[in-house]
Order: structure tokens, then sequence, then C-alpha cells
């Protein structure tokens, strides 16, 4: 009885009547979804895959997958002041037995300018379209049940007059890098800093499967800071994020650190390398701890999270939560 209460819920949530964005644990690996100048601020060419299992234990899982893929169209020389970079985005995401399904394409670019030797200032937009379904077939109406209980064979008379429909999307946002290859004598060093705010849905699309024009997207804007930090000349660093977003009532705060342990000199000096092996352990407030582990090769990074449930759903749940997966592809970072 509890599980298919709040599978109710949540389908109610997922009909429209409290629309909100998707959302993925490890947000510094979805970067154009948390801000859309950070197209062209990781590296030349960056790619990712990104996956999301949720709520598997409850009812029919969530499941989220989204690709990405963003590249600067120039070469970010210290004589310059500045450099364009293009994206893409795509995700597609299906919520419980009604197959509810939203998927996106975006196209987002962004403008860095140079504000000295280690700093950038970029300023990025985006422009999508997108479309969601659902399948009615598979609900359980108030008029399926004969007194006693549910039963399937009587018609629900229900009809939706928007089982699917599309709708267009755009945005825009700000972000600050700094960088440093040497940290010089210090003992602990700030390799880089990145922090920035973005806003989504400006143009509040039309959101609903009952076909009502009043009915739209809420804006998100969202806020973002991370921060690679080491000590010279050794073999570990911490990297620490938080990041905040809001959709009208709905609140989103994920804050912690993850450890790195360099496979190969350390992050700064001569002898600097990339290739890292990584534990995180980072919280949504009021929602759930994340454990996060990871490695880096070359170009080449992937992280497993998982999510454990710490409010009041923690008992239907069983403090399961979500799973994702993600793989990234950095070329010339």
């Amino acid at each position: 009885m509890k599980k298919g209460l709040l599978f109710f819920c949540l389908s109610l949530s997922s009909l429209g009547l409290r629309a909100q964005d998707l959302h993925f644990s490890q947000v510094d690996q979805i970067p154009q979804l948390v801000n859309p100048a950070l197209t062209g601020s990781e590296a030349p060419i960056h790619a990712g895959l990104n996956y999301r299992n949720q709520w598997k234990s409850v009812a029919s899982p969530f499941q989220t997958m989204a690709a990405g893929f963003d590249a600067r169209l120039q070469k970010a020389r210290r004589n310059t002041s500045g450099f364009f970079a293009l994206g893409l985005q795509v995700y597609n995401d299906q919520t419980g037995d009604l197959s509810i399904r939203t998927s996106q394409v975006s196209f987002s670019g962004a403008y860095h300018l140079s504000l000295g030797r280690n700093s950038t200032l970029g300023l990025g937009i985006y422009a999508g379209f997108g479309q969601r379904s659902i399948d009615g077939n598979n609900g359980r109406w108030g008029n399926q049940y004969n007194g006693l209980a549910y039963d399937p064979s009587i018609s629900s008379g229900e009809t939706l007059a928007n089982a699917q429909f599309s709708f267009k999307d755009a945005g825009t946002g700000m972000v600050y890098r700094f960088r440093r290859n040497n940290g010089g004598s210090q003992s602990w060093v700030i390799h880089s800093l990145t922090g920035g705010f973005g806003v989504f849905h400006v143009n509040r699309p039309v959101y609903s499967f009952l076909a009502n024009e009043k009915e739209r997207l809420f804006m998100r804007s969202s806020l973002f800071g991370s921060a690679e930090i080491s000590m010279k000349n050794t073999k570990t660093g911490l990297v620490p994020l938080f990041f905040y977003q809001q959709q009208k009532s709905a609140h989103e705060l994920v804050y912690g650190t993850s450890y790195r342990y360099y496979l190969k000199g350390s992050l700064t000096g001569k002898s600097a390398s990339n290739n890292f092996v990584s534990f995180g352990l980072y919280n949504r407030w009021k929602d759930a701890m994340i454990v996060k582990v990871g490695f880096q090769l070359d170009q080449y990074q992937f992280n497993l999270s998982y999510d454990f449930t710490v409010s009041g759903l923690s008992d239907l749940a069983k403090t399961q939560g979500a799973f994702e997966l993600s793989f990234s592809y950095l070329f010339g970072k």
C-alpha cells in the first residue's frame, strides 16, 4: 500500500502538476545541463555519457540518459582576447509505469573572454527542442475500481488531450574560471577554480498533457562552484564542489569533496599529471548521501556513484536511491 501511494504521488508530479527538470548527482559530469557557459571551458574537446537509475526498490525505475559534446573553435592562446566554443546536449528521461518520457536536444554556444594569464570569463546561451509523451494505458484510474478492488478489465474512460507534445527551450549563463599549471612554493595550492550561474527555460514553454496554455515550465536557476586543491609535489588533491538549483518551489543543494590520488607525479610542478583515482562523499540536502568512485587515465575518465536515501522516503526505499555511471573524454586538458 505504501509503495503504491508513493508511486501515485510521483506519477502526479511527473504529469506536469509540478513539472520539474531531471537531475543527476554527478553534476560535474553534465556541464551543459548545469550552465551553458561551461561549454568549452573544461578542455578543447569534451564528450560525455551519463546514465542514472532511480527508485528501483519502490516502483518502476526512473531512468535518465544523457550525452554531450563541446569543442573550442580555436586554441586558447595567452596573446588572444578569448575563444569561442560550441556544444550539443541530448537527454532522455523515462519515469514510472506510465512511461512518461521527456527527450530534448540542445545546441549551445559560449565565448570565453581572457582576463589575464590564468583567468577567463565566459558567457553562454543554448536553444533546444524537446518532446514529452505518456502512455495512459498502463495507468490505474479511479473509475477502474469496482467497489472492492482494482479491476483492469474495466475501461478507464480517460483520454488525454495531449498524450504527446513538443516544446522549444532556451537559456543562458555566465562562468568564471581560474587555472594555473604550476603552483609555486606554497604548501597548499588552488590549481583551478570555477564558479558561475545559469538560467534555463527563459521562454517559459507550454508544458502540459492537458493542452492547457496557462501551464508553462517554470524557469530554473543554478549556481555551481568547484576547485582543484593540491599540496605541492605530493600525490594527493582535494576537489570541493557545490551546486544549487531552484525551480519555483523546488530546491536542490548538493555539496561535498572528492579526494584524488595521482598515479604519476602530482598535480603541480614538472611531474604534473592528470592520471588519478578518486573517492568522493557528497550530500544532497535533506535527501541523500552520495558516494562516488572514479579514475582518469590520460583523456578518459570514468565515475560510478550511488545515492543512499536519508529523507522521509528511506523507509520505503530501504535507504536505496539511485546509481549513476558517467564516462568522459577530455582532449587537450
